[in-house]
């Protein structure tokens, strides 16, 4: 695309394709010449003549033109369309009519146009899918025909659409391919995003890659990935490690230029934080979900112990028993620089409308209110709203639109919901029937009913009645939808899927929250999860480590109903060392038990979780599933 060609290779693609409503692309308003259906289909040659001489045709009158005109002259009239609904900032109405359109049988030129309008629209809108369709397929048919500055486009485009789906390897080898069409800041900025990339595939992935990987480049940023998310806990390790790496691989681009969180992480462990106070309730209602913590951190802190690394003292407190200028008197007096805690929410707003605090603190939940003033105070938590903003982005990058929702009828399950429609009507996409359910409700019904089956059977019998015959009939569904949001614990979600194939949607993405799975796989009972997709924490979705195994064998009844929570620990304790890191670099992430945790701009605790889909009744992550090469497509 000419007119934005050159800011288009600029790989720092935060910068560029922000995922917010749409971007305004300035596309080349190409109009169409009227013709009838035996027109031939334009030459590249043709295109300039046809497009000065017809400067007023609508979207509208376009695609009348497309119906009359021959099956490739459609095609042209088709994009011309696409082009100007996206000028009008149309965004999703052109990549609707984008998906319908067979580019090869476009002239060269407007293949180009179509790749590039393609990614730039659905990228902007958050849709990956729709994406890498073009640009594998289309795209890399006219590849080797770019300018080396269109190839770098396409290139960055495929890298961030790889990103958003969850396919790091794929992303962080386009990265890499980009940085090297390049020299100076473009190539650092590549980097850059590589360096993230591989920062989001597992600690185990990681290594396997590294026993196989021929290129001695990627294997080098593999060697240091392994380093930051091996030994971040363990901060003699880090520069041990760290070390080593740099003498081994002193001519790699990353020696030249370390990734920025690397060199911060040597500044934390050259003044590491030496005393912890932690507020956590030792009594009444929340002291089960607090001591589930507490072993957390305690665990963690023995295991970084056992690998002779150096741990800060930890002081315990029971917030249940003492008010918060207590807890903060007693930590002083101890010589605590950090807090962690405390967990009930009443208490998290308290410290909210507080203007200072003696001391940094990570507390454990969320306050009620949305904004504070205090910039000591930090919020991290483990929510269902947030899994539910997760579930909702990630359905729309996958390329859906109109939802059935089914959520339990309490107090959580109406916050999930509310966190779920927010975002989802924010992304654009539709709320086609909400269901609510209890234990008392038939789940069986509620769907029938939401996929408007009883509606079909009624018609049928009205015409029977008409008719006054038995008139041959098949049940449908409703076909305006392309998914489901689910919230449901294992039992509950074990019947879903079973209903939606007997009431003939057995092909309906399900997008699911962590609530259907405990952390520990039942092959045979979870048979009937088959196919749902959910988020969950890498603490049970990683191949487990030496911490996790300890854990589940010194509390293995806790550990079935707060698993989340002692893995809530292990990473308070890490969080705690590395809040300077998170202020001091926006796009730095911790990654731990319970995500990879970066800090937004009001102080709480972001957690990007993992995804997964259950294949023979055992969830496999996303990016273990075959990454979209050439997707099929009209494209």
């Amino acid at each position: 695309m000419p007119a934005r060609e050159q800011q288009n290779c600029n790989p720092n693609l935060k910068k560029t394709l922000k995922l917010h409503r749409w971007i305004a692309i300035p596309v080349i308003a190409i109009l169409a010449a009227c013709g009838g259906g035996t027109q031939k289909p334009q030459t590249d040659g043709d295109l300039s003549a046809t497009e000065s001489r017809e400067t007023k045709l609508s979207a509208e009158d376009l695609l009348l033109l497309a119906q009359q005109s021959s099956f490739d002259q459609a095609q042209v009239y088709q994009l011309r369309a696409a082009e100007i609904l996206a000028q009008e900032g149309k965004p999703d109405a052109a990549l609707r009519l984008l998906a319908k359109i067979h580019a090869y049988r476009l002239p060269f030129t407007l293949q180009k146009r179509f790749v590039f309008l393609s990614a730039e629209l659905s990228l902007g809108t958050g849709e990956g899918w729709q994406a890498l369709i073009a640009l594998n397929n289309t795209g890399n048919l006219i590849y080797d025909r770019l300018s080396p500055s269109e190839q770098m486009s396409l290139t960055a485009y495929r890298a961030h659409a790889y990103g958003i789906l969850g396919y790091h390897e794929a992303s962080a080898r386009e990265y890499l391919l980009l940085a090297r069409q390049q020299t100076g800041l473009p190539a650092q900025q590549a980097y850059e995003q590589l360096w993230q990339a591989l920062l989001n595939i597992t600690l185990n992935d990681i290594r396997s890659l590294m026993d196989t990987e021929e290129d001695e480049e990627l294997k080098g940023w593999l060697d240091l990935a392994r380093v930051r998310k091996e030994a971040a806990n363990n901060l003699d390790q880090f520069n041990a490690e760290l070390s080593r790496w740099l003498r081994h691989w002193s001519d790699h681009p990353g020696a030249l230029s370390l990734p920025r969180d690397m060199a911060f992480l040597v500044e934390i462990s050259r003044n590491p934080i030496q005393h912890i106070a932690v507020f956590l309730p030792q009594s009444g209602s929340l002291a089960r979900a607090g001591n589930a913590i507490r072993d957390g951190i305690v665990a963690a802190a023995i295991d970084a112990r056992a690998q002779s690394a150096a741990t800060p003292k930890l002081s315990f407190y029971d917030s249940n028993a003492m008010s918060l200028d207590e807890l903060y008197r007693a930590a002083m007096a101890a010589g605590a620089e950090v807090a962690i805690g405390p967990l009930s929410k009443s208490k998290v707003t308290e410290l909210q409308e507080r203007s200072a605090l003696a001391l940094p603190t990570l507390a454990l939940n969320y306050g009620t209110g949305d904004e504070t003033e205090n910039s000591q105070l930090f919020q991290y938590a483990i929510s269902a709203e947030d899994e539910a903003t997760q579930a909702a982005k990630t359905a729309w990058q996958d390329g859906k639109k109109r939802a059935l929702t089914l959520t339990p009828s309490s107090d959580w399950g109406g916050r999930a919901l509310t966190a779920f429609e927010t975002t989802w009507s924010e992304q654009g996409g539709t709320v086609a029937e909400t269901a609510m359910y209890s234990g008392k409700t038939n789940l069986g019904l509620s769907i029938e009913k939401m996929l408007e089956v009883d509606k079909s059977e009624r018609r049928w019998r009205r015409m029977s009645q008409i008719l006054d015959q038995k008139v041959e009939f098949e049940p449908r569904r409703r076909q305006d939808i392309d998914m489901m949001f689910l919230v449901a614990t294992p039992a509950t979600a074990r019947q879903v899927k079973p209903a939606l194939a007997f009431y003939y949607a057995a092909g309906l993405p399900v997008y699911a929250t962590s609530h259907l799975y405990n952390g520990k796989a039942s092959p045979s009972r979870d048979q009937d999860l088959n196919g749902i997709n959910f988020c969950d924490i890498p603490w049970f979705l990683e191949n487990d480590s030496s911490l996790k195994r300890q854990i589940d064998k010194s509390w293995p009844d806790e550990t079935n109903r707060y698993g989340r929570l002692f893995a809530m620990g292990t990473d308070a304790l890490q969080l705690a060392g590395r809040l300077r890191m998170l202020q001091a670099l926006p796009d730095s992430k911790v990654y731990g038990a319970t995500g990879a945790l970066s800090m937004q701009t009001n102080q709480m605790i972001q957690r990007q979780l993992e995804w997964a889909t259950f294949v023979n009744g055992r969830p496999v992550m996303r990016q273990h599933l075959a990454a979209p090469a050439a997707a099929k497509s009209s494209s």
